[in-house]
């Protein structure tokens, strides 16, 4: 092993998976991870770095990749236990659960994103989408249904799931749904995203589905791609009668019609590339060139940047603010948010106390409110958010209470705001919120 060179072992570690599509690209994962978290793991593993020479987060990538490689095969009761070298350098990686949160930018934030991007697929394919949340039906408690009339009539029954959904207790119950919902389609589909695979874990999931005969996607925010890994079968149980009177149930007309004149969706699907299980892994390492162009490929503008103004975190209890982020290119207006805080007397009526979303008018902004246990947030906006970005919000409070724990412990105990680090908290803001 002395006689390779650091290129060839980092080629060796890239073979194991060639001509494979890898689910969670580890470029990616390193490129969005700070580079203190980065430099703390490479310190508390002990991996040796030059001293000499200033890195880039890929070349750290490199250093670690080398360095678990070496472990790999050293010690054999780990080949036993991962089936790759690159399983296991995503496992070491994972550990770390600094770097682990950064499993949620391969994941939708707000699931009606994720249903906004299938639909838009299906709606390439020439299928019909109706929205079924106005259908009390707890027995086949299905997101989407998809419906295609010509040559013959076509049916099939759409669950999505988000990575923050796939749970042990949630992924349960979905399979119990999947497999009641071939009564009333001819097929079954189940959708999650590259952070929901692992979770479950992907040999479990494929196993799942093929049992099941359910059409398997992931569908990746990050590359903008759809994947189709498993090929459903029509259901052996399928019940028209059940069926008709599920169709009767479905609103009027559809969230998606087929598209008849031009792709409409943003995300990539190749079908020659699709519906073979053994083709895809869970991980992948690209080469740092290719790694490069794919991430400059990625460069967007935030969706909610042009609408966005401010967001204040404010503890619950006192009504202070512990964090204020304003957009970068206008400034922080303080004027619109000391009016803002004074006005929150006459908001406490309309929005204090309940968990819910709601929004207020305020000197031409709309203002949408979320709480937490600890904190409320209110989010200043040109103009009102849709539901997107209202799931956003109730996440972003979420994850804040949950990442910031320490921090607003100190501020419940000296009233002290010195422990919110902005360079921290500021890059959730932008990456949660899409602004």
């Amino acid at each position: 092993m002395s006689s390779q060179s650091q290129e060839d072992i980092l080629e060796i570690i890239r073979q194991e998976n060639e001509n494979k599509f890898g689910i969670l690209c580890l470029n990616c994962l390193i490129v969005r991870t700070r580079f203190k978290e980065l430099e703390d793991f490479i310190e508390s593993n002990r991996i040796k770095i030059p001293k000499d020479k200033e890195f880039t987060k890929l070349d750290y990538l490199d250093h670690i990749s080398i360095h678990f490689y070496k472990k790999y095969q050293e010690i054999k009761e780990l080949q036993k236990v991962f089936p790759t070298c690159l399983a296991f350098i995503a496992d070491m990686l994972f550990k770390d659960e600094r770097i682990k949160k950064y499993l949620s930018r391969f994941d939708f934030i707000a699931k009606h994103e994720l249903i906004d991007v299938f639909a838009d697929y299906c709606a390439d394919l020439g299928i019909d989408v109706f929205d079924t949340s106005v259908i009390n039906e707890k027995k086949y408690n299905c997101d989407l249904y998809l419906i295609k009339k010509k040559p013959i009539l076509r049916t099939e029954a759409v669950f999505l799931r988000t990575g923050s959904q796939m749970t042990e207790e949630q992924y349960k119950n979905t399979f119990y749904l999947l497999n009641e919902s071939s009564k009333i389609a001819i097929w079954t589909v189940f959708v999650t995203t590259p952070k929901g695979v692992y979770n479950i874990g992907f040999e479990r999931l494929i196993s799942d589905m093929e049992k099941l005969n359910v059409w398997f996607y992931i569908i990746d925010p990050i590359h903008q791609r759809v994947l189709g890994i498993t090929k459903g079968k029509k259901s052996k149980d399928h019940d028209t009668e059940l069926r008709d009177q599920y169709i009767k149930k479905l609103p009027r007309e559809p969230i998606r019609a087929q598209s008849r004149i031009t792709k409409i969706s943003n995300y990539e699907f190749s079908e020659s590339d699709s519906y073979n299980p053994k083709r895809f892994v869970m991980y992948e390492i690209l080469p740092k060139e290719v790694a490069l162009e794919r991430e400059e490929s990625l460069i967007r503008t935030p969706r909610y940047r042009d609408i966005f103004r401010t967001i204040l975190v404010i503890e619950k209890k006192s009504g202070l603010p512990v964090i204020t982020y304003s957009r970068e290119d206008l400034g922080v207006d303080q004027e619109l948010i000391s009016g803002f805080l004074s006005a929150m007397d006459s908001f406490v009526s309309e929005i204090g106390g309940s968990k819910a979303m709601d929004e207020i008018s305020y000197k031409g902004f709309s203002i949408h409110a979320a709480y937490g246990k600890w904190i409320k947030c209110a989010l200043i906006l040109s103009k009102p958010a849709n539901k997107s970005l209202k799931e956003r919000l109730a996440y972003f409070v979420e994850e804040f209470e949950y990442r910031y724990a320490d921090e607003i412990n100190v501020f419940l105990e000296t009233g002290r705001t010195t422990p919110f680090d902005p360079s921290k908290i500021n890059p959730d803001i932008k990456d949660i919120l899409d602004v």
